[in-house]
């Protein structure tokens, strides 16, 4: 960009500056000088997948490496792994979305790497910071204090069975207020589903049935009327996206947006619902893996627009 006639630039218009510190700017117009300082900040743009592990190749749940190899896939030079030994306030300077996906056999407890870096996460996300917790990686919303309902209580963690059923999303079909046009079902090509219109998302075969869903039964009226979705987000700040489509009523919410409100600046996406699977168990081919992976995707998208 070229100065206006008769005005004189220090640095020189058209050099190369540094600018990862305040840099001065010179503008000299008939003998006098003005000054200016510029302040530049890259806009955070990174996606960062967390876990314990030292690497991914450290992983040792199948679906956790593969929901990272995933990601690491997509986004490319974008994508950044972090191990929650390293994970610092400084290093999420540069991070848009952190994606937290926990899963693993015998217990839904977090891992305690986690836990440790818990204060780090909730400053991030205070600060403008959004992050996408997949599987068990749910309860997180509450370990970071935004989600407050105490209702995050249906936890399968059992190493799992056959099962001969094909397991669905319900974006909405059942609901009062229908969301099936929030951007996570955003697909660019028609999302195969049954003739409920549910989203499916595993066939017949090995599950591992790790459901970590909200029973919000408690706010629910006689005979489990519908209308309740929207008390638990005028309760909790909790917008529900998706619901397990193996229930008919709204008890049990299995995909929640927590949205930016007067003390958290960023939004988080919690999606706990069992039969969205990284990696089949019994080496099979999941016709509906490309249902999971783009929500994921279109989840990870959306929050990098908040």
């Amino acid at each position: 960009m070229k100065s206006p006639q008769g005005v004189t630039l220090s640095p020189e218009s058209g050099s190369t500056v540094n600018l990862t510190t305040p840099l001065e700017l010179k503008a000299t117009v008939n003998g006098k000088v003005r000054k200016y300082i510029i302040n530049a900040r890259v806009l955070p743009s990174q996606i960062a997948f967390v876990n314990d592990a030292a690497s991914i190749n450290d992983i040792l749940d199948d679906d956790v490496k593969a929901a990272a190899l995933w990601a690491q896939s997509i986004y490319g030079n974008k994508f950044v792994y972090i191990p929650f030994s390293d994970l610092t306030t400084e290093k999420l300077k540069s991070v848009n979305v952190v994606f937290f996906y926990y899963d693993t056999i015998g217990t839904s407890a977090l891992p305690q790497g986690s836990i440790d870096k818990k204060s780090i996460l909730i400053q991030y996300v205070v600060e403008g910071g959004k992050m996408l917790l997949g599987g068990m990686a749910t309860s997180y919303a509450e370990l970071l204090g935004r989600d407050k309902s105490g209702m995050l209580t249906i936890k399968d963690n059992g190493a799992g069975g056959n099962n001969p059923d094909i397991w669905t999303i319900d974006g909405g079909v059942n609901y009062v207020n229908d969301q099936r046009n929030h951007p996570i079902y955003n697909f660019s090509n028609v999302i195969p589903t049954d003739s409920n219109g549910f989203v499916r998302i595993i066939d017949g075969g090995f599950k591992e049935n790790h459901n970590t869903l909200w029973d919000i039964a408690p706010l629910l009226g006689p005979g489990h009327q519908k209308g309740q979705f929207a008390e638990f987000e005028r309760l909790y700040g909790g917008k529900v996206i998706g619901l397990w489509g193996g229930v008919t009523d709204e008890c049990c919410p299995g995909i929640i947006e927590f949205k930016a409100n007067s003390v958290y600046s960023g939004t988080i996406i919690a999606i706990g619902i069992g039969g969205m699977e990284w990696s089949m168990n019994d080496g099979r081919t999941n016709p509906y893996d490309g249902n999971v992976r783009g929500i994921y995707k279109n989840a990870i998208n959306y929050l990098q627009t908040k």
